[in-house]
């Protein structure tokens, strides 16, 4: 398998195509479940306003891990460093988590969310670095 684009994303170990499109189911998930979230929240809490960063973010990362170059080349800089801040708030979160027992579908969830996050902010990273 290959890595995805010429230069991977950043320093560390490059994901694979698999982990990119489990990555993107796991990523496509989320910002369904957070859309239905918003939708129940007061537009005027603090709760509203993070999940719609969070969603913002995640929106510009499945973009980048589908290579969606037009969604991605118009998106400013300023808003690959929110979106890096906000993957870093979630994923912060979902580490801070209660550990849920392994082999439970709950567990799996969590883990594959984590690990679609990772892979998000790093593709998010090498956009900055590029740019």
């Amino acid at each position: 398998m290959t890595a995805i684009g010429e230069s991977g994303f950043g320093t560390g170990p490059r994901p694979l195509w698999i982990d990119v499109r489990k990555a993107l189911t796991a990523i496509r998930s989320l910002i369904s479940k957070s859309e239905k979230t918003l939708r129940r929240l007061d537009s005027d809490t603090w709760q509203h306003a993070m999940l719609q960063d969070s969603l913002k973010a995640l929106r510009l990362a499945q973009a980048l891990l589908d290579q969606r170059a037009d969604d991605v080349s118009d998106a400013p800089r300023e808003d690959l460093r929110q979106g890096l801040c906000a993957l870093d708030a979630t994923i912060g979160r979902v580490e801070r988590t209660k550990a849920l027992a392994p082999g439970t579908s709950a567990h799996t969830l969590q883990r594959n969310r984590l690990n679609a996050l990772r892979i998000a902010r790093a593709a998010m990273e090498a956009e900055l670095a590029r740019r």
